[in-house]
């Protein structure tokens, strides 16, 4: 919540296995908010790295009053470290960025610029080329284009965004486990309050991503079965033809019987029929247990993070 004393612009890092880039990424955003000359705060989140990241942090909070680290008790996942980081967060603004150095802080400066130019709510940083592999480009690629389709959001998403205090204030009063924040502000943000502009991204300096394809798809799954009521739309639709092409072959069958006398024999064809639609059985009723898991951990209450440490430099 912002005041008087609020610092303009508040920088969240989410932080894993990073302790090879946050050095530099400090050293870089330091240099950013210098010659804008505006004051800022800085928060990072570290979501249980197994590295020495915390260790970094910390003496990047020993050396500047301006910056916060935080570390969680566990592995919660990039965007409940988000969300906790936002939760800290007092600035006008709130900038969210990568911990591994693909985002160039340098690229800030465009986000500022769009944002209060046009007076939008968010803006995302596009970058139309991406440095992490054709693997990787392409299941991404793939995965935000249905995400954007079964989601409804018709804009492109990243990890890199500027939002409005106002913005920040409604996400973070949403207290469910799995959250997702983009979703959150496709739900909040009329799409003509999002802004987007071209930005640089470069390769990774150090380390591997944290994302990998396994959890692109669990991330593409959350953002599904939390947010949408796609799946079960469409397994009613698929249940729906299958009853209707069941129903069809049986009318079939009879009309050949009582036609031309010809019997549909063979127990294998039976046993594949009925292998094959208790499958799909087994797959709608794995979608509703989904849904029923989910709505079990928003009930039960389960924490988006629970922080361990807070860490700020005193002033004198």
């Amino acid at each position: 919540m912002t005041n008087k004393n609020s610092p303009e612009y508040s920088v969240v890092v989410p932080v894993y296995n990073s302790e090879g880039s946050l050095k530099e990424l400090y050293e870089r955003l330091k240099k950013v908010f210098n010659a804008l000359n505006s004051p800022w705060e800085l928060i990072f989140v570290n979501d249980y790295s197994r590295d020495n990241s915390w260790k970094v942090l910390r003496s990047i909070a020993n050396g500047d009053e301006k910056a916060t680290v935080i570390n969680l008790t566990n592995n919660f996942g990039q965007q409940n470290a988000l969300m906790c980081g936002l939760s800290y967060s007092k600035g006008i603004y709130a900038i969210t960025i990568d911990d591994d150095l693909q985002h160039p802080p340098e690229e800030i400066p465009k986000l500022i610029k769009t944002i209060t130019a046009y007076n939008y709510s968010v803006v995302y940083g596009q970058h139309p080329a991406t440095k992490r592999g054709w693997f990787r480009d392409l299941a991404s690629a793939l995965i935000k284009k249905i995400l954007s389709y079964v989601t409804g959001s018709g804009y492109t998403t990243t990890s890199f965004r500027i939002i409005k205090n106002s913005v920040v204030e409604k996400i973070t009063g949403f207290k469910q486990y799995n959250v997702m924040i983009d979703v959150l502000i496709k739900d909040i943000v009329n799409k003509f309050d999002v802004g987007h502009c071209a930005i640089e991204h470069h390769e990774r300096k150090t380390g591997k991503s944290g994302y990998s394809l396994k959890k692109l798809l669990t991330h593409a799954a959350n953002m599904i079965l939390n947010y949408t009521l796609w799946p079960l739309r469409l397994a009613m639709v698929m249940g729906f033809f299958f009853s209707f092409f069941s129903i069809l072959a049986g009318i079939y069958f009879i009309v050949i019987y009582f036609l031309r006398g010809v019997a549909v024999q063979g127990w294998t064809s039976t046993m594949v029929i009925i292998a094959f639609f208790s499958g799909v059985n087994l797959f709608l009723l794995g979608i509703v247990g989904e849904y029923i898991g989910r709505v079990f951990l928003n009930i039960a209450q389960k924490p988006q993070y629970c922080v361990k440490e807070v860490y700020k430099k005193q002033t004198a």
